[in-house]
């Protein structure tokens, strides 16, 4: 799980940002927290709202940066770019873009650190929490000869992982089947979001592709099939359950081939009817589609990171995504969900304080993240809906 995650320099983030997943003890048995060994607990679901243009979707995609950073940038040429932006408004000042991660995986408490400048690794760390952290690796890019003083502890052999500047170490490690790094890749590849290193990825729009992606992925994953399913019967959109079959269908090439596509199935006074996926709704079509990225996440427990999930929904089947989330019978693995959102219905009684972050830019055009029980005055028993309209707590559009 995610404990907390920090940018700086990142397309509108200038100042050092945190979205800080923890909730203190004595937060009582609130839904959606877990409980950790270490004596406080963390948020499965966070919720982000703000203005338009007040960087909603930058605080996500610094995580879906740093995720695939860490993950994938390996894969990629040396003398491929690291796509990025920092921040603009900096009057020719070049200044290093920032990270830190700190998750807990496999009973271990992890900090990875990441600082890039000029389209360049020029820190990275990461450290294991003992007593204190603990480096495991470090590098520092020498700027004088432009190659890495690297130093590691009890990591075994690595002088054969190649120091990339355009990429992660673990990544390069993993490449080359590093111990460390294969211990750590199921972590990072159960971290899904629709916002890629260049920004927003429509994977859980209801267009055409991502219909046949989802169906071949159901054809492979009957389990996530069959909880799809039972999801959908119970979301009253008149479905009695879905199949995935092959079919016959023209290909863009105008020959005939065939494809796993969904039939959605209908009872009605004792009869069964199958309705193909264009035949049913907008909204059943963004569920389907949505949910075969979610669904794995609940089911090997991992983070899910969505800018606008409520695109194509009503706001209470949001709410009632939200739950998968909050009960532990849909979510045993403990996986994490952070979005963005529109949908302030959201804050009457859904979320707590301890769950929302509001965004703002300030007068150098920069953006602030920072959670609703960090604003002073703020109680429990508060109408949060009421007062965030009513402009008590920012985060609202100013206009004139």
């Amino acid at each position: 799980m995610i404990i907390r995650y920090t940018t700086e320099n990142f397309y509108s983030i200038r100042e050092s940002v945190t979205v800080d997943f923890t909730v203190s003890a004595k937060a009582g048995d609130r839904e959606g927290l877990i409980p950790t060994e270490r004596g406080y607990k963390v948020n499965t679901v966070t919720g982000v709202f703000g203005a338009n243009a007040s960087g909603k979707t930058n605080l996500l995609k610094s995580l879906g940066f740093l995720s695939w950073f860490v993950r994938d940038s390996g894969s990629r040429n040396p003398d491929e770019r690291i796509p990025y932006e920092p921040f603009a408004f900096t009057l020719g000042r070049l200044e290093p873009t920032k990270f830190e991660l700190e998750f807990e995986y496999g009973g271990e408490l992890y900090l990875y650190q990441l600082d890039l400048l000029d389209e360049a690794v020029a820190w990275e760390a990461l450290y294991i929490k003992k007593s204190r952290f603990n480096f495991l690796f470090k590098r520092i890019l020498n700027i004088e000869t432009g190659d890495y003083d690297f130093t590691s502890q009890e990591l075994g052999q690595v002088a054969f992982v190649p120091q990339r500047a355009n990429a992660s170490w673990l990544s390069s490690a993993l490449l080359q089947e590093h111990e460390l790094a294969l211990r750590l890749q199921p972590f990072f590849a159960n971290i899904f979001g629709n916002l890629g290193p260049s920004g927003r990825v429509p994977i859980h729009d209801a267009i055409g592709p991502n219909m046949l992606t989802a169906a071949d992925f159901y054809q492979r994953n009957p389990e996530s099939l069959a909880v799809v399913s039972n999801l959908l019967s119970e979301f009253d959109l008149g479905l009695s359950g879905i199949e995935v079959k092959q079919s016959k269908v023209i290909e863009l090439d105008g020959k005939e081939g065939e494809r796993p596509l969904p039939f959605f199935l209908h009872t009605l006074e004792g009869n069964e009817y199958r309705l193909g996926l264009m035949q049913e709704s907008h909204g059943t079509q963004t569920l389907f589609i949505l949910l075969r990225y979610l669904v794995p996440v609940l089911q090997k427990g991992g983070v899910a990171y969505v800018d606008e999930l409520e695109t194509g929904l009503h706001p209470h089947m949001v709410c009632r995504i939200l739950d998968l989330f909050f009960n532990p019978a849909t979510n045993p693995k403990q996986a994490q969900l952070i979005a963005t959102f529109h949908t302030d219905f959201l804050l009457r009684d859904t979320l707590n304080k301890y769950q929302i972050y509001f965004t703002e830019k300030d007068d150098t055009l920069s953006t602030d993240a920072y959670r609703l029980d960090s604003v002073r005055g703020v109680r429990n028993v508060d109408n949060i809906y009421e007062k965030y309209h009513a402009g008590a707590y920012g985060g609202i559009p100013e206009l004139f």
